[in-house]
């Protein structure tokens, strides 16, 4: 009797043990640094399912170290600010209202959940998942 006792439980503990943690306990990888090099272009923006990415055609973005950043196309400039927050999961931008007045750059104005930032690329998700919002800048 003991021994049949003995395999459900070995069988129960091994699964246990090949269960593993969820993927958004992981951290994503980030330089707090990297925007703040060089300029930048938008080459991914998905708004519900919807690839925008051509209404940023022609902007260079650069993000200042005193969190402030400038959009500008041709000869001119939008001011916003930014932020990476302190558990280095979210990224904020602020470009004003998401108006059409304020189109396209009000529709970057968000709280961002980090993909990851790298020297060369910002990989950026609306937190809800269900919104389809995906924001990739990369380096010029």
């Amino acid at each position: 009797m003991r021994r049949s006792n003995w395999l459900p439980a070995m069988l129960l503990s091994a699964f246990m043990l090949s269960c593993s943690n969820n993927d958004k306990d992981t951290k994503p990888t980030v330089d707090r640094t990297a925007p703040t090099t060089g300029t930048w272009r938008v080459t991914q923006f998905t708004e519900r399912g919807n690839n925008e990415t051509s209404d940023f055609n022609g902007y260079t973005f650069v993000f200042d170290s005193n969190g402030s950043v400038t959009a500008s196309l041709n000869s001119t400039n939008k001011h916003g600010t930014w932020s990476i927050n302190n558990s280095a999961t979210g990224f904020t931008l602020d470009f004003g209202a998401k108006s059409d007045a304020n189109k396209p750059l009000g529709e970057l104005t968000d709280d961002w959940e980090i993909i990851s930032v790298t020297s060369t690329e910002i990989k950026l998700k609306e937190d809800n998942d269900a919104s389809g919002e995906f924001l990739t800048f990369n380096q010029n």
